[in-house]
């Protein structure tokens, strides 16, 4: 990787909202007994938000403050250890705190599910990423700096010492190779989502956007649903869109040996955090998900997916003034935040139904106005707001 790629999206990185979409915020309000978290470890949490909601849980346990992580600190060591070749650029985009968190929740949530012995993606954004690395480096080198990155992680994890710890960038670093931290900066890039802005034109956002351009003749990819590489080093995918050309185009590349795809109207449905809210309605499934991954990877507990009312203490609340005949509501995503408040959010996906949602929120706010409730459009616009008395709200 050049100079200028690395300078190019390092440019970007300052740019990044001080908050994500709505769908994807910083829930998390510190209680009276909580010290506000440092700046860097702020951005931390956004970016573990971002990343759980593209990525879903991976393999690996998440540690309560990524601050401390011995994986972090080797991460930000290692550029010194790179080659020449793409040393300085390595040195240009680890100085920015948004990379090098993207770079690490790439190897705890992405790269570790290739530890397993059938690797398997089962998010959306994660199987198409998976295939559009496979199209652009292919399987093996993929799956080789799955490798490196993993051995990262057991060796910092077992250091017990600086020269360890130091040692283990080094290797890290060393075994790396230009390709391999050219993939390593797509993961994290792309990880980083609704966090990033546009890729400025040029440079690594010329590889970032087309990646129709892998495809001898530029067919368009479309979604995957799921991606597995199976033991004989096949690359298996279904999804809505993928169809012939990413199964000759695979064939004819030597990356993947077979590719298996419904071009009907089958749309694979996140479950997570519960049964398909509904599967007429993809969209709003995926957004309830997406949800609740960021409230999970804020710290919040007592997470629902479409489940009956209930308050801080889980206890069911009803409406106590009903409208027709409903006594108690289903919010779509629900949860507890790390300070003891109850927070309920509800979607709307058809302006038509927008009379009957808002009934729907006065009815839960007054079943439980000690709770936080919202009601969102599927794009992230904000419809209504209740914040109780005497509650923080970022």
């Amino acid at each position: 990787m050049s100079m200028e790629e690395a300078r190019s999206l390092r440019e970007a990185l300052p740019l990044a909202r001080a908050t994500p979409r709505p769908r994807l915020r910083l829930v998390e309000t510190p209680g009276p007994r909580r010290l506000v978290r440092p700046v860097t470890d702020q951005a931390g949490l956004r970016v573990g938000e971002e990343f759980l909601a593209g990525f879903g849980p991976g393999l690996l346990p998440l540690p309560d403050d990524v601050g401390d992580s011995p994986l972090l600190a080797a991460l930000k060591m290692s550029p010194r250890f790179m080659g020449e070749g793409f040393q300085q650029a390595a040195e240009e985009l680890f100085s920015s705190p948004l990379f090098v968190h993207g770079v690490y929740f790439s190897v705890m949530l992405y790269f570790s599910a290739w530890i397993a012995p059938e690797p398997f993606f089962s998010k959306a954004f994660a199987a198409t990423l998976t295939l559009r690395l496979a199209l652009l480096v292919g399987l093996a080198e993929l799956s080789r700096v799955a490798q490196v990155c993993m051995r990262l992680y057991r060796e910092t994890g077992m250091a017990s010492t600086p020269r360890e710890l130091e040692l283990a960038a080094a290797r890290f670093g060393a075994a790396l190779g230009g390709t391999g931290f050219r993939v390593l900066v797509l993961v994290a890039t792309m990880g980083l989502g609704r966090l990033l802005p546009s890729v400025p034109e040029g440079g690594l956002g010329a590889q970032v956007r087309p990646w129709a351009a892998a495809l001898e003749g530029g067919p368009s990819v479309g979604t995957v649903a799921t991606a597995q590489v199976v033991a004989d080093g096949s690359l298996v995918l279904t999804g809505t869109s993928v169809g012939v050309a990413v199964s000759s185009a695979c064939s004819a590349m030597g990356l993947c040996a077979m590719a298996s795809s419904s071009t009907g109207s089958h749309t694979a449905l996140s479950t997570r955090y519960g049964p398909p809210h509904t599967r007429s309605n993809p969209p709003h499934n995926e957004a309830i998900e997406e949800e609740l991954a960021a409230r999970e990877g804020a710290g919040h507990l007592e997470l629902g997916k479409n489940k009956a009312q209930t308050n801080a203490a889980n206890r069911r609340v009803f409406d106590p003034a009903p409208q027709k005949g409903v006594r108690f509501r289903r919010p779509d995503a629900s949860s507890v935040r790390p300070d003891g408040v109850r927070h309920n959010t509800n979607y709307v996906s058809n302006p038509k139904d927008m009379s009957r949602e808002l009934e729907a929120f006065e009815a839960m706010q007054r079943a439980d106005p000690r709770a936080i409730h919202e009601l969102y459009t599927l794009d992230g616009t904000l419809v209504r707001r209740y914040v109780p008395p005497g509650v923080s709200f970022p």
